[in-house]
């Protein structure tokens, strides 16, 4: 089995459960599950899970947050600080709604037989999504204005969208993804990842042999950047994996279709992430890199973070993005209650 640059962009997330409350209150959440397909012209036969919190008052906007491979919807609940907002607290207190969603074979969602899945599944079912949130059949409304928020393969399938149907996004916000991957590190992470049914914590669940899911201690080596990680963090994310399946393959979206995106991007990587080669001095040279990639109504961003690995979320330098991405939010798209 050849392991491929999408498989292994791979995402941490820590149940809300494991992590302590913040000092500000929690956002109005509830759960959702949602029916999709699994190709274009097919039955609805799959759900999806997910939870949707609300801001206090009328919100027009709602960020779609997409994980990236092995991991759910607990990533955007993720405190790398962990006395300091998640991304969800963070967005919500600013006023937007957020739906963050476990994809197909992963988490609470459906777990189809593997062959199910074609190369645009998961697309297919983040555009219907899409359109019951613009239709107000997930609960909180109608929203006017849906940004995507991904990480790792999670910002390939948004920008996979946002460049097919354009008309569909309002904004885009891609962490732990750049034009420059480090191929050489995929390969040589390859050997962390086996097949699910051979880990004890999936064993007798009765997946077929195309779930995959990560060997232990994978995450601290390829994820982190310690220095600036807590190790309970790390830990509570070890513990906390899950499957995934992945298409025959590479599902990684070259990043020549970017310029077809017309809504707003923000690019966010960290300055240690061990999975992107390329530009990861200062934000001016990610930008640099990133922008002849994108058109003009893209107003292409960017952010680095400095002291910190491929799951953003889960360093102690988390807060200061989120709050970067919460002003750009407001800047470019707007639509958060007031």
């Amino acid at each position: 089995m050849r392991i491929t640059t999408a498989v292994l962009l791979a995402l941490a997330s820590i149940p809300a459960t494991s992590i302590p409350a913040a000092a500000n209150a929690a956002p109005a959440c509830r759960t959702i599950s949602a029916e999709v397909a699994m190709t274009s012209s097919g039955p609805a036969d799959q759900r999806v899970a997910g939870t949707l919190c609300l801001p206090r008052g009328r919100a027009a906007t709602v960020q779609l947050l997409i994980p990236g491979g092995f991991y759910g919807q607990a990533y955007w609940r993720m405190r790398g600080d962990r006395q300091r907002p998640s991304y969800v607290e963070t967005m919500t207190a600013a006023g937007y709604a957020t739906l963050a969603i476990d994809r197909l074979g992963t988490g609470a969602s459906s777990y189809p037989p593997s062959a199910r899945f074609g190369q645009d599944t998961h697309q297919i079912v983040i555009r219907r999504l899409i359109r019951q949130l613009r239709e107000g059949r997930l609960g909180g409304g109608r929203f006017a204005k849906v940004v995507l928020v991904g990480h790792s393969l999670g910002s390939t399938l948004a920008r996979t969208v946002a460049a097919a149907h354009p008309a569909e996004v309002d904004g885009v916000i891609l962490t732990g993804e750049s034009s420059v991957p480090n191929e050489a590190a995929f390969e040589q992470m390859g050997a962390g990842i086996y097949r699910a049914a051979d880990d004890p914590r999936f064993a007798g669940r009765g997946l077929d042999d195309g779930y995959l899911t990560t060997r232990p201690g994978l995450r601290a080596t390829w994820f982190y950047h310690r220095p600036n990680a807590e190790p309970k963090v790390i830990a509570a994310d070890e513990a906390t994996k899950t499957t995934d399946v992945f298409p025959p393959g590479d599902s990684y979206t070259p990043p020549s279709i970017n310029k077809r995106i017309q809504a707003p991007v923000l690019i966010v990587n960290g300055e240690h992430d061990k999975l992107l080669a390329g530009a990861r001095s200062s934000a001016a040279a990610l930008h640099a890199q990133e922008a002849p990639f994108y058109g003009p109504r893209a107003k292409l961003e960017t952010v680095l973070v400095p002291g910190t690995g491929h799951v953003l979320n889960g360093h102690r330098t988390a807060p200061h993005w989120f709050a970067q991405a919460r002003e750009w939010a407001d800047r470019r798209v707007g639509g958060a209650a007031r």
